[in-house]
């Protein structure tokens, strides 16, 4: 079901932790940022010498996989288990490869109005 406005709002609340999503033509950054104190604590992008060496496509859902498996390993470093994104984004493509692997690596994606396929 389709969560309400007032769901949504608390759950943005409680997580403090907003998981900032950019893709270029031909690039994917993944940034958390600490919603009070506007704090990047974690940071991953495919411009990345190392990304760049491994990937032949900057910019397609497996470099936005890999971009997440990067994020989810300097997250842990970092403490944080729960994100929530700054913005709805439909849960659908790239964006779909980004939140299963930071899940599957052990990152919380609180995300209250994600569609059902």
């Amino acid at each position: 079901g389709v969560c309400t406005m007032a769901a949504t709002r608390a759950v943005r609340h409680a997580c403090r932790n907003v998981l900032l999503v950019d893709f270029s033509n031909r690039h994917v950054r993944l940034q958390v940022k600490h919603k009070d104190t506007g704090l990047i604590f974690a940071s991953s992008s495919t411009l990345e010498r190392p990304m760049l060496d491994a990937m032949r496509v900057t910019s397609d859902k497996r470099a936005a996989r890999m971009t997440a498996v990067a994020l989810s390993l300097r997250m842990a470093e970092a403490g944080v288990r729960e994100v929530c994104p700054a913005r709805p984004i439909r849960y659908h493509g790239k964006y779909r490869e980004i939140v299963d692997s930071l899940e599957a690596n052990g990152v919380h994606v609180l995300q209250p109005l994600r569609e059902v396929d």
